[in-house]
């Protein structure tokens, strides 16, 4: 299996460079090159019984001809015809005509996927194209196989490594490594989860002979990407628990008391139960990983201001880092006069300063004059040394990717870790990238919930929605206006907050003051434009997303979101939560462009039918599906190539609970050798990609 692919027939010089360049060196690393699709000969449309559908469908035939075509007004495209015996389809190309007029050539045998539309003939736009060259892939068809499809590139094209010669070469790499493929999962594991065992799956996964058979091998391959994910969790949770240096905050008393005195409110139920278990975690000298998962609005920094009063009590320093520096000195403006009241040290430190503000920064936090630092990724710093760091705080923690998060608690010998998010995990998403993280959830609002109604209005009641805005602003409240861009975009025919804000000032609501907020500003001017608009000075204030995280103006009670249809859901809800923060009524107007498209269409429907941020995310998480929920995948992340959480979700329970009981019984996993082998040769290195840290 660690044999060279220069080994594997068909494999020479120059394709052992291109499939090098793609990370595969080994036997074993090309039989992980997974078919990317499969064809069969029951699934593939003729041409004469093509309907319109929504769906792809597959069609085999020749290529008849290739033809640039160019209109009156210069516009140019490309067509080739697709001859399956019974008609001819059209498969036409805007974009890469130079490249598909080369790569399609006439008398090729093909099959082209994509959806077809019926334009005086059918037609099928930008298909999706592989190359069945060889008879004996004529061969195939004619007896129904299963076909692999593997992934192709130019590179690899131009090496000959398309399907049909790649079939070949994975057909002779498995005869060598045959007699290697032995198992390492538990089998009666692969049994439970009507799975196969490894030397079969490959097989299978390559050479499938029938659709079930091909199924129970992609069950394996899932499975065992989720129990060696769900293997690190739990063997990270066992380090955790035994290794030697962890501090346990003994004295925990006088300093959060007093902190808990200064607050100008009572805490609701769920903060304190929430502050009982995380004192129950600081108490031992285990790190503590807890995620705090809160709706906007819910009293999470709060919750971190006496985690880290608990910190202080047992002479060690905290660390909160946020993403934004709008969102640090927020907290630092809600933090220190709360702390400071009872006697804590509080520091703010940002990107930009002056060099002696900086030195005099840096100096307090190495000799331990003060107890907080808050701060964004200023924090990780290689210069910046803590005199005693005990707990570390992050705001937002999927805004920041783990080489990040690791880099701040590399700054203490082995801190406790408080993560905290407003944007709700569904379970499964959480067991699949938090897998080892215990969980605290704040549900109840301070002062109730919100009073606030989300409405969508149209183009035609605009004019009603500024006069809207002008009454309520006159009456002293405060109103937020969202557009999606700073600047004006030809790709996006979106108005600019920029733009938008100096045709509104002097236009339909030059009755009041509006004010400017977006991302490019300077810490500075952004801090400028908030307290204005806090103070009353600018009662409207045009902004983008820049607000989606942390702005806290008590008096807005409106938030217009231009272009609606172009946030997340996540993004819109967590925007909701700017508005009504008194308990006052508010409202939340949303005002879409004419014509959305199915999936915004359910966004915005999502948004209008619940307040509930849990339920918000558990409908994201079915719109975006688990691939894109936590948004792009953060720098060095261990990610899941081939399994989806919410799909495979009976596969990851099931592997969670065989992992966790693995390590729990054989924490060194000395009765498993070959298993051990495996995790140690291939897993264990991703310890630290995990979520935290």
């Amino acid at each position: 299996m660690q044999a060279p692919v220069s080994a594997v027939p068909y494999i020479g010089p120059e394709r052992e460079k291109v499939l090098a360049d793609l990370g595969v060196g080994t036997v074993e690393s090309l039989l992980d090159v997974l078919p990317r699709r499969y064809l069969d000969r029951s699934r593939i449309m003729k041409v004469k019984d093509l309907q319109a559908t929504e769906h792809e469908v597959t069609v085999v035939g020749e290529v008849s001809y290739v033809q640039p075509m160019r209109s009156r007004r210069g516009k140019t495209w490309l067509v080739a015809g697709i001859d399956d015996g019974t008609d001819v389809l059209q498969c036409v190309w805007f974009q890469g005509m130079t490249y598909w007029r080369r790569a399609m050539q006439v008398g090729e045998l093909v099959a082209v996927s994509g959806v077809v539309q019926d334009m005086s003939g059918w037609r099928m736009v930008h298909p999706a194209v592989d190359r069945l060259k060889d008879d004996a892939d004529r061969e195939l068809y004619h007896t129904g196989r299963i076909i692999s499809l593997y992934p192709g590139t130019l590179p690899l094209r131009q090496v000959g490594l398309e399907s049909a010669t790649l079939r070949r070469i994975m057909r002779a790499a498995l005869n060598i490594a045959r007699s290697e493929l032995q198992e390492y999962l538990p089998t009666h594991d692969l049994a439970m989860v009507g799975a196969l065992p490894r030397g079969e799956a490959y097989e299978q996964i390559h050479f499938p002979d029938s659709w079930d058979s091909l199924r129970a091998a992609w069950q394996r391959i899932r499975y065992e990407e989720l129990f060696f994910y769900q293997l690190l969790f739990a063997y990270r949770r066992h380090l955790n628990r035994t290794a030697p240096g962890g501090v346990a905050f003994e004295r925990i008393g006088t300093i959060t008391r007093a902190v808990w005195k200064a607050l100008p409110f009572e805490l609701t139920d769920g903060q304190t139960q929430v502050l009982r278990e995380i004192r129950a975690d600081l108490e031992k000298p285990v790190p503590m990983q807890r995620l705090l998962q809160g709706e906007v609005g819910s009293g999470k920094t709060t919750v971190a201001l006496l985690a880290m009063a608990m910190a202080a009590d047992a002479g060690f320093q905290s660390a909160i880092m946020a993403p934004t520096e709008l969102l640090a000195q927020q907290h630092a403006q809600s933090i220190t006069p709360v702390a400071e009241a009872a006697g804590l040290r509080v520091g703010l430190l940002r990107g930009k300063m002056k060099a002696a503000e900086r030195r005099a920064v840096l100096a307090n936090i190495a000799n331990h004059a003060l107890d907080i630092v808050i701060g964004t990724h200023a924090l990780l710093e290689e210069n910046i040394s803590f005199a005693k760091l005990g707990l570390v705080v992050i705001d937002e923690q999927h805004r920041f990717g783990v080489e990040q998060r690791s880099a701040l608690r590399s700054k203490g010998v082995r801190p406790h870790l408080l993560l905290m998010t407003a944007t709700p995990i569904p379970r499964t998403m959480r067991l699949a990238h938090m897998g080892d993280l215990e969980e605290s959830v704040l549900r109840e609002l301070p002062g109730g919930n919100r009073q606030v109604t989300t409405v969508r209005r149209g183009e035609l009641e605009r004019d009603k929605i500024y006069e809207f805005l002008i009454e309520h602003a006159q009456r002293g409240e405060r109103a937020f206006i969202v557009c999606p861009l700073i600047e004006e975009s030809e790709k996006l025919a979106t108005e600019a907050a920029v733009d938008y804000h100096a045709r509104m000032a002097r236009g339909a609501l030059r009755a009041v003051a509006v004010g400017l907020l977006h991302g490019r500003m300077s810490s500075d001017d952004k801090q400028s434009a908030l307290d204005k608009f806090r103070g009353g000075a600018t009662p409207v204030l045009v902004t983008t997303s820049v607000v989606e995280v942390g702005v806290d103006v008590p008096d807005a009670s409106i938030m217009l979101v231009e272009n609606a249809e172009r946030f997340g859901l996540a993004a819109l809800h967590q925007l909701r939560g700017r508005i009504g923060r008194k308990g006052q009524k508010a409202w939340f107007i949303l005002l879409p462009a004419p014509q959305v498209t199915p999936e915004a269409e359910a966004r915005l429907n999502a948004l209008i039918e619940t307040n509930d941020g849990f339920e918000i995310a558990r409908r994201d998480l079915e719109l975006r599906g688990a691939g894109e929920f936590f948004g792009t995948r953060q720098s060095g992340e261990y990610e899941l190539r081939y399994s989806n959480p919410v799909r495979d979700e009976p596969l990851l329970l099931a592997a969670r609970a065989s992992a966790f009981d693995l390590i729990e019984n054989d924490p060194t996993l000395a009765n498993h050798p070959g298993l051990r082998a495996r995790f140690e040769q291939k897993h264990l290195h991703k310890l630290g990609l995990m979520a935290g840290g």
